[in-house]
């Protein structure tokens, strides 16, 4: 498979460069300019020109991200027709002489011209884009960025989930836990241009199991990616989520980007104050413009209060968001010149986060807070029409946070426990704890992110084909200057803690430098157009010591995909064909690469007695170093294939998608023998000590044991495959309502890629199983489930009302999920020589090892299926006049959930709905 997609790749690029030879030939001038709107003069992506000479030879090309075109043709006159979906068609004659460069500006066609967008819409590019601008985002009233994915294909509306760290899922059925983050982890966030840090984000109570009472691991989010709560929208004009492909120029991820373009210019004093069931919001902006000057400075602040759950406390969130964004151009001679500046704080502080009602103690105590600043620079060059070169650009950012857990937990115990306080390996004595403490708990994290990019893009034709080639290099820097787990090691959250106080700012920089090329290709063939883009990305992870299997490797992540526009049909129908393969790579975490130090305590003398001073506990510490050196980075395979068809302004878009990720991080169990000395204390007489007994007095017996422990390994296979659709019509002019459909099919599979150990717990003969054998199995410990919903729009704008109504249906088809079938029979097994050994037959009748074999009922392995439901959705926006609107919404205001039955019980499904309104004004 490896082999044939590498031919792929070289046949494909052995085209390219045939075919750009070949169109070079010719006496040709060059015909250039940019295609933008008549109304706000924003550039046209993916505009398409056509050009037909007298003699009826065609010629076609299409702009690129800037709107701008370039081709190389014979001199002659020409009749050009550029056009845009949404947008009136234009058509000039020219006669080209020499070279030429012109503007076209594109009117919106008439009944686009008041067109009000509700929903999310299907880039035209190649890969697989949703664009959602501000006048979605504004009627669907966000609280966060995660409330905007319900606009994705296959997304539905849910109540906002503010009380926990909201994670990104993109093209995926369900969630499978902790061990398939890399969803998350893999999606880049990037805001103007500079990418959110994460892999400096250390955040974590460790001490405290995610399954235990006292924990709150659904507020932290350490080595799972962005916390989309964190993410303002009020300062947004327009939000990009590449599902798909994205260009070589974005790295270290996975399963897709975001791309957030924040106002710039003018605009007036913009106020929004929201409220719902859950919590309020205040936001505030204005952007200033000094034409003369070509100067622009924007600004906004925002503050969201929010309490999920009244009973809660502990499920409360206070965000502050403050950004100032300046912009700046320069005309020179031959090129202008552009630099914007961008500065954010974003600071959560919430003082009161205990809760009497809810914990056992009223001093119990937890409270997580942040305090980040960035600072980005962006300087461009963009050169005449004419150069090759046509632009340079430069991009810088710094950020630094402070991250700050603070627990306080009353400890009470059931009975005698010691706690290990040693920091070195070797036999010592233990610390009996009293029955009742207070433990105090610092996670003290400061992430730092400094990051630079450096591209150039250059440009050339030929006759029939122009080549715009994109060329950079990228660095960044991620470094953990916190104090980090800062605690009592004589009063620790959780006696039974195999860890001790770490420094964060002990672990190393982590340094990746990345080189990327592409060369996007436009190629007319009669009235035929097509679109290639071929480019490879290279990264690398420096600053490891020469035992990591990834130091200073570079691996390679080749992406092209294809676009063929099909001749138009008439004057109404257009069709457009596209296709893409590539890879995309994520590299560890700073805390996946450089683990806690796990110690290992085993108890070889417990003695109790009735005079505490006479107690004795003694312990034999190892000190393991969890550190995977073999590690390697995440790599995801992705193909899709999709249809883009249009007929008298309805479009319908459909995209068959793959995905294959086998080298998921996740934490799997690591087992090793260790020995210790257990000690005999029949023969202490209690009554004649006075002191603790001596060790040098008593007996012991040498014995070793297996245990376990937990390390970071590519072990996760995370398999999505599924179909996405759009449809959206045209506005009814009689109803004034436009219908729009989008939905998924998604089917995902979570499996384990590496063989798993896995402890029996059984006591045979006064041993314990899992002390002396282990067994190692090559089983799927996996999922499969799939989904189908569909969800169905239909909004109205009544202009002269100034009214803009929509309602939501959304219908989930069917949902499902089925435990994969394991083979409970292991292929090896560990003793306590540490000595992995087949598992054979003669072992089935051993009295311990037959126990290794584990029996599964069926029942577990039987698919369940949640059948159909449906949510009815309302909202409603209304100006009055030009300062202020009114909007409110009510979701889930009708619904279809009716009772099912599974496995033999009936499933009771309850739905709440959720409401609010918001007031903005403009001045």
């Amino acid at each position: 498979m490896k082999t044939s997609v590498k031919k792929i790749i070289f046949i494909l690029f052995s085209l390219f460069i045939a075919i750009s030879v070949q169109a070079q030939a010719g006496k040709v001038v060059s015909f250039s300019g940019r295609v933008v709107s008549a109304q706000t003069q924003d550039p046209l992506e993916s505009a398409t020109l056509q050009l037909y000479s007298e003699k009826g030879v065609f010629f076609g090309t299409t702009t690129d991200v800037k709107g701008i075109f370039r081709v190389k043709i014979p001199t002659g006159k020409y009749r050009v027709t550029v056009s845009y979906i949404g947008y009136n068609s234009l058509t000039r004659n020219i006669e080209l002489v020499r070279n030429d460069s012109v503007t076209y500006h594109l009117a919106l066609s008439t009944e686009n011209l008041d067109e009000v967008i509700v929903t999310a819409t299907e880039a035209k590019g190649s890969s697989s884009t949703t664009k959602i601008d501000r006048e979605a985002m504004q009627h669907r009233q966000p609280t966060s960025f995660g409330d905007l994915l319900s606009l994705l294909p296959g997304g539905m509306s849910a109540v906002p989930a503010i009380g926990s760290a909201s994670l990104i899922i993109l093209r995926q059925a369900g969630t499978a836990g902790e061990d398939y983050d890399i969803s998350s982890l893999g999606t880049a966030f990037l805001v103007d241009g500079h990418r959110l840090a994460t892999d400096a984000n250390m955040q974590k109570v460790v001490q405290i199991s995610g399954s235990s009472t006292d924990s709150h691991s659904a507020l932290e989010f350490a080595n799972r990616g962005i916390d989309m709560r964190s993410l303002s929208t009020d300062q947004i004009e327009s939000v990009e989520i590449v599902r798909g492909l994205a260009s070589v120029e974005y790295g270290d991820l996975t399963s897709g980007l975001v791309k957030i373009n924040r106002k710039k210019g003018f605009t007036p004093w913009e106020a929004r104050f929201k409220a719902d069931q859950y919590g309020k919001l205040f936001a505030l902006g204005k952007g200033i413009e000094f034409k003369n000057r070509r100067l622009s400075l924007n600004a906004g602040l925002d503050y969201t209060d929010a309490r999920p759950d009244p009973r809660d406390a502990f499920s409360s969130y206070k965000r502050l968001t403050t950004s100032i964004r300046l912009n700046k151009q320069w005309d020179i001679t031959g090129y202008r010149l552009s630099w914007s500046m961008t500065g954010d704080y974003t600071g959560s502080f919430d003082d009161r986060k205990s809760d009497p009602e809810i914990t056992k103690q009223k001093e119990d105590r937890y409270k997580a807070s942040y305090n980040a600043l960035s600072l980005g620079n962006t300087l461009r060059a963009d050169y005449n029409h004419d150069q090759t070169i046509k632009f340079l650009e430069l991009t810088t950012s710094l950020s630094s946070q402070t991250d700050k857990i603070k627990q306080t937990k009353v400890v009470q115990l059931d009975r005698d426990r010691t706690v290990p306080n040693s920091l070195e390996a070797g036999e010592h004595d233990g610390l009996f704890l009293p029955y009742k403490y207070t433990a105090h708990l610092l996670v003290d994290g400061k992430p730092f992110r400094a990051a630079a990019k450096l591209k150039t893009g250059l440009s050339f034709s030929g006759q029939r084909i122009t080549h715009r080639v994109l060329l950079g290099t990228e660095w960044s820097m991620d470094k953990n200057y916190g104090r980090g787990q800062v605690y009592d090691i004589n009063r620790p959250l959780n006696p039974t803690t195999a860890l001790r106080p770490t420094s964060f700012r002990e672990i190393p920089a982590g340094h990746k430098l990345s080189l990327f090329a592409e060369d996007n290709i436009n190629l007319s063939f009669g009235a035929h157009l097509f679109r290639f883009t071929a480019g490879v990305r290279g990264q690398m992870q420096m600053n490891l010591n020469r035992r990591y299997l990834l130091r200073n490797k570079m691996y390679f992540d080749p992406r092209i995909s294809a676009q063929w526009h099909l001749p138009a049909i008439g004057p109404k129908i257009t069709a457009v064909l596209s296709g893409g393969i590539g890879w995309q790579t994520k590299m560890p975490t700073l805390q996946q690469l450089h683990p806690y130090k796990i110690y290992n305590d085993i108890t070889q003398l417990n003695y109790f007695h009735l005079n505490p001073d006479y107690r004795r506990i003694n312990i034999r510490t190892y000190i393991i170093d969890p550190t995977n050196y073999d590690l390697k980075p995440a790599r995801n395979r992705k193909w899709e294939i999709k249809s883009d068809l249009s007929y008298a302004g309805n479009n319908l878009v459909v995209t068959y998608f793959q995905e294959v990720t086998h080298s998921g991080f996740r934490s799997s169990t690591e087992v090793a023998p260790y020995s210790y000395k257990k000690y005999n204390t029949d023969n202490i007489d209690p009554n004649a000590l006075q002191g603790p007994p001596d060790l040098a007095d008593l007996q012991w017996q040498a014995d070793t044991i297996l245990q376990s422990y937990g390390k970071t390994t590519n072990g996760s296979s995370l398999l999505k495959k599924g179909i996405e659709f759009q449809f959206v019509s045209h506005r009814i002019e009689v109803l004034k309502t436009k219908l729009t459909v989008n939905g998924a099919w998604f089917h995902t599979t979570y499996k384990n890629s590496r063989p798993m150990y896995y402890s029996v717990s059984k006591v045979i003969n006064n041993v314990a199983l899992n002390d002396k054998y282990i067994g190692y199995y090559n089983w799927n410990d996996g999922s499969v489930k799939q989904q189908f919903n569909t969800t169905f729009i239909l909004d109205t704008r009544l202009k002269q009302l100034g009214l803009t109504l929509s309602t939501w249906i959304e219908c989930m088809w069917f949902s499902s999920s089925r435990r994969m079938r394991q083979n409970g029979v292991p292929t090896a097994y560990m003793d306590v020589t540490g000595t992995l050994h087949p598992y054979t037959e003669a072992d089935r009748e051993d009295i311990y090892k037959k126990w290794l074999v584990r029996e599964y009922n069926d029942e577990l392995f039987k698919k369940t299926t949640e059948p159909f439901y449906m949510y009815l959705n309302f909202k409603a926006s209304k100006d009055f006049g030009k300062y202020l609107n009114l909007s409110l919404f009510v979701d889930r205001i009708l619904d279809y959930t009716p009772d099912y039955d599974s496995n033999g019980y009936t499933i009771r499904r309850n739905v709440n709905p959720y409401f609010g309104m918001e007031l903005n004004f403009r001045l």
